[in-house]
């Protein structure tokens, strides 16, 4: 190495004809310029891809999602329109068994939701279920409406049915029908939107298949409060409420408590 060149020697195997070749410092440094920059250029390339591919596969997922709320929504029209058939006809069975119509609630202005009252609240004009007599506040008394519905299903420890299944139109309010504490307050595949109240004393009420639920878990309820707006949610062939009495965290008939 001299000056401002570096030599390199290539001497072939039989040291004939040795060749010496001299490079500048100045291009040495040009190719080292150059090979950084293309090594950028290369790296700055297979970021910009990997940008591209993500956004390339999220567009169709997307697409895939945007395709399957088409068809669920489709599927949410269809049973909209089969409840209305089923109301309909519910109302000309009980027009034909002389049966008085069941009233419900009129959704208050500016609520969100099917004629949502603020949590808590109660049915307006009822103090007590149908048939809550004067029993103990803390005793399930009368039914879990504020009017006597069309029971369509009694209470069988045989079948394995704990409780009983009360025909009402969508959005009939569900009232509490003893004083207690909310335990339970979600959803689940069977019962759909279900409320469980402690009544203490080893006693629990169960309110399944509803459509909206007006309570949260921890409020205390009193008797005839509207804890829910009856539907068609869960495991449910037609709009009804499915009422348990628990004792001991057991299911009992209802049917006594419901005179």
């Amino acid at each position: 190495m001299t000056g401002k060149y570096l030599t390199f020697l290539v001497v072939p195997h039989d040291e004939r004809n040795v060749r010496r070749l001299r490079i500048s410092y100045r291009w040495i440094k040009v190719g080292l310029a150059a090979g950084a920059a293309l090594l950028v250029v290369a790296l700055l390339a297979i970021a910009s891809y990997g940008r591209v591919a993500s956004r390339a596969g999220r567009a169709a997922y997307l697409e895939r999602e945007n395709r399957k709320l088409e068809a669920e929504n489709a599927k949410v029209d269809e049973i909209a329109e089969n409840l209305e058939r089923t109301e309909r006809a519910y109302a000309r069975i009980r027009d034909m068994a002389g049966l008085p119509p069941v009233e419900t609630v009129a959704p208050p202005a500016g609520v969100v939701g099917p004629g949502a009252p603020a949590l808590g609240a109660s049915v307006a004009g009822e103090a007590a279920p149908a048939g809550a007599g004067s029993a103990p506040a803390r005793v399930p008394a009368g039914w879990p409406h504020a009017h006597k519905g069309f029971q369509t299903a009694d209470y069988s420890e045989v079948e394995g049915h704990p409780g009983i299944d009360i025909a009402v139109p969508v959005h009939t309010p569900v009232v509490a029908t003893a004083r207690g504490t909310v335990t339970e307050a979600g959803s689940d595949a069977v019962y759909g939107h279900y409320v469980v109240v402690d009544h203490g004393g080893g006693l629990e009420t169960m309110y399944g298949h509803n459509a909206l639920l007006l309570v949260e878990v921890g409020e205390r309820v009193t008797r005839g409060q509207a804890i829910a707006y009856s539907g068609n949610s869960g495991r449910s062939t037609a709009p009804h409420l499915h009422y348990e009495i628990r004792k001991q965290g057991r299911a009992i008939d209802p049917a006594p408590f419901l005179r």
